[in-house]
């Protein structure tokens, strides 16, 4: 297709996912940067990747997610309240499950035009066995994705 029939790109919503380390901070600058000049609203994703239950050792039966989730709100909501000072438009969503997989559903379901996200710049035989989330979500999602190496 030629350049001229191409459409405008239009970022009015960009997802990013983060799980609280300096990589997703340093996203987080990003797309702060970009929907400051774009105008565009940030949505932050947290993925809880956990089994529902657990025991204990007293033989209990823990929900790992509602202990998780109850640790993990107040630390978007500030993060939220930040990006709002800063003037930027601002929500947030917690989400359960696997985490490439939720972070292109909930992209779909926000209506994101971009995901902001940092990666961990494994190497070697520890990549090969973990993966990497920021892969699998470039070759999944339906909308572009930007990468952030975390400098060092």
């Amino acid at each position: 297709m030629p350049i001229a029939d191409a459409k405008p790109f239009v970022l009015k919503t960009i997802l990013v996912p983060t799980d609280f380390s300096e990589g997703s901070q340093v996203a987080l600058d990003h797309a702060t940067t970009l929907a400051k000049t774009f105008r565009a609203k940030i949505v932050l994703l947290h993925v809880i990747e956990t089994t529902t239950y657990t025991m204990t050792e007293a033989l209990q039966l823990v929900n790992v997610y509602e202990v998780v989730k109850t640790a993990v709100e107040p630390v978007l909501d500030q993060m939220v309240k930040d990006l709002q000072q800063a003037q930027v438009t601002a929500s947030r969503v917690l989400a359960q499950g696997g985490s490439a997989h939720e972070i292109v559903s909930q992209a779909r379901e926000v209506g994101a035009d971009l995901i902001v996200m940092g990666t961990h710049g494994r190497h070697g035989v520890n990549r090969l066995f973990v993966g990497s989330v920021a892969e699998r979500v470039v070759r999944m999602a339906a909308c572009p994705v930007l990468t952030v190496r975390t400098p060092g």
